[in-house]
């Protein structure tokens, strides 16, 4: 006997989608679902902008976590308050009367870097720098109001084109965020495990109080994966992966994938960044991002692979992404041992090479001559002996220099005849330097937008002149393009020259408008007729049937 094919089974509709939460949120399709809840993309009215609607799943509660809710809360809140382009905008987070948990963000169209990692392999040296130095500048943001991120892992790393930015980063999913202002308890339940294990720094493994150098260490091991297309370390189950991470040092690069070439400095930076005690790496993502600056200009790496920026003057204004100096990384090969906390030892890591040595043989002008040597080292006894005894005076008289000194002198090329420098110190006058000026050209299309940069705004288009600090070499300056009834559009730049010149696109909202409504207008009901004797009166005093 046959037997009978199964029945498929239907798939029920998501019952959320076509509704609207709070009056404002309108869910239009389900774009990922997970153990904690769903993503769904949705429009919010009457604004017509689309949004990523986060929900939480009304049948999860966090594992019997009792503060679940809270910490879901303490995401959207704290999530909020950061504006840095590469941080995913939050826009609205709320709870609904049936107790729906929904944060609203920016809708992105992209890929996450994980699945960039899984479909291409590992990247470019350029590229991964690239990446990386606009995921420092998100956290660098985060951990200056005090917050860290605690699940950097490439799943939370989206990638998207943003005008004319390839690889534009959006750091996402503050899920485990952390309020280093908040001297409380920290919102994890004893004895829950939270974090991903390929990417948790040991003293989070160890349940130990982390701060901003956990963030560090993940982006490290982040910066791994992408170079060598593995992380450090991969074993059969997560206890295995933790203490890993916790007693073994990081295998070499090159060792995890002999195919890749990858600069040595680079290779030194990723292993100082995973360093085993957090006070052996990186101190801050500023510092992080310094490092990774220099790589690229020492190396011979564009700081963009779109034209964010150029090599010339990168690195002009030391300390320029902060107050921190320039970070000394080494240039040779990290073959040295490494230390039992995962670093390397003394000596491995020294500042890069490149002063040119006083020559010892046969380049010496003056080792063919001794003569002409002897004749020199007695005209600068004379010098100096000449120019004290000239101070002395000067303080007291202010009198010029004289005598066979300063023909000596003016005939050396040491000492001009002329008003100088040294007449205007006489004079009591110092020549201020040179202020260094940049011109900033802005337009937009259409035109009409206002540009806001630190807290300075025009209105396109523009030509402005900017001074002094404003004009440094180096400078990171973000432009933020509004115009009604179209999207905002910010982007970075970094001083490079003499003149800048930022021109963007902008693209309209398309505003839904809702339908008008028009009441329906229903008849009145007409007073029945009735037949009436007509003698009798109405029921109205006064009146009768016939008046007359």
């Amino acid at each position: 006997m046959p037997a009978t094919p199964k029945k498929k089974r239907k798939k029920e509709p998501d019952p959320l989608v076509g509704r609207v939460i709070n009056d404002r949120f309108r869910i239009e399709a389900l774009i990922a679902r997970g153990g904690m809840g769903k993503v769904y993309k949705a429009e919010q009215a009457p604004l017509g902008r689309e949004v990523a609607l986060k929900v939480l799943n009304p049948n999860y509660h966090g594992d019997n976590d009792p503060e679940f809710h809270k910490r879901f809360f303490l995401e959207a809140s704290i999530c909020s308050k950061l504006t840095h382009p590469n941080t995913v905008t939050i826009f609205d987070y709320g709870r609904t009367d049936d107790d729906i948990y929904y944060i609203a963000m920016e809708y992105l169209e992209g890929m996450t870097l994980h699945r960039a990692l899984r479909e291409g392999g590992p990247l470019e040296p350029e590229r991964a720098m690239h990446i990386t130095r606009q995921i420092c500048r998100s956290l660098r943001e985060a951990h200056a109001l005090g917050v860290i991120h605690r699940d950097l892992k490439p799943a939370n790393i989206y990638l998207v084109s943003h005008g004319d930015e390839v690889d534009f980063v959006k750091v996402l999913d503050f899920g485990l965020v952390k309020d280093l202002g908040d001297k409380g308890e920290d919102l994890t339940q004893t004895g829950l495990f939270m974090g991903s294990p390929k990417y948790m720094a040991p003293e989070q493994i160890r349940g130990e109080r982390v701060d901003v150098r956990c963030d560090i260490y993940a982006l490290g091991v982040i910066l791994y994966e992408m170079l060598t297309g593995k992380v450090p370390f991969d074993r059969a189950n997560s206890v295995n992966i933790l203490m890993a991470h916790v007693h073994e040092a990081p295998p070499p690069m090159q060792e995890a994938n002999p195919d890749v070439q990858i600069p040595p400095m680079l290779q030194n930076a990723v292993m100082k960044s995973m360093a085993k005690k957090p006070d052996e790496r990186f101190a801050s993502m500023d510092e992080f991002l310094m490092a990774l600056k220099q790589i690229a200009s020492q190396s011979g790496l564009a700081l963009s692979r779109s034209g964010e920026t150029s090599m010339s003057g990168e690195f002009a204004a030391v300390g320029g992404t902060g107050s921190y100096p320039p970070v000394h990384l080494s240039g040779n090969t990290p073959s040295g041992p490494m230390t039992p906390s995962g670093s390397f030892a003394p000596g491995a890591a020294l500042t890069p090479s490149g002063a040119t040595p006083l020559p010892l043989s046969g380049d010496n002008p003056f080792e063919k001559k001794p003569g002409v040597g002897r004749w020199i080292a007695a005209f600068v006894l004379l010098l100096a002996a000449g120019t004290g005894a000239y101070l002395a005076l000067r303080s007291e008289e202010a009198q010029p220099l004289t005598g066979p000194v300063a023909e000596a002198a003016v005939d050396a090329g040491l000492v001009t005849t002329q008003p100088g420098p040294l007449a205007e110190l006489d004079a009591g006058v110092v020549a201020p330097p040179p202020m260094r000026t940049v011109m900033v050209t802005l337009r937009s299309t259409p035109a009409g937008a206002t540009v806001n940069v630190d807290g300075r705004t025009w209105t396109t288009p523009a030509d402005v002149e900017w001074t002094g600090d404003a004009a440094a070499l180096g400078r990171e300056v973000t432009f933020r393009f509004q115009l009604d009834g179209h999207r905002d559009f910010t982007v970075t730049r970094t001083l490079t020259s003499d003149s800048l010149h930022v021109s963007v696109e902008l693209s309209a909202l398309q505003v839904r408008h809702a339908p008008i409504r028009r009441p329906i207008r229903r008849p009145r009901p007409r007073p029945a007729m009735t037949t009436m004797d007509p003698g009798a009166s109405i029921g109205i005093k006064g009146y009768k049937a016939e008046p007359y």
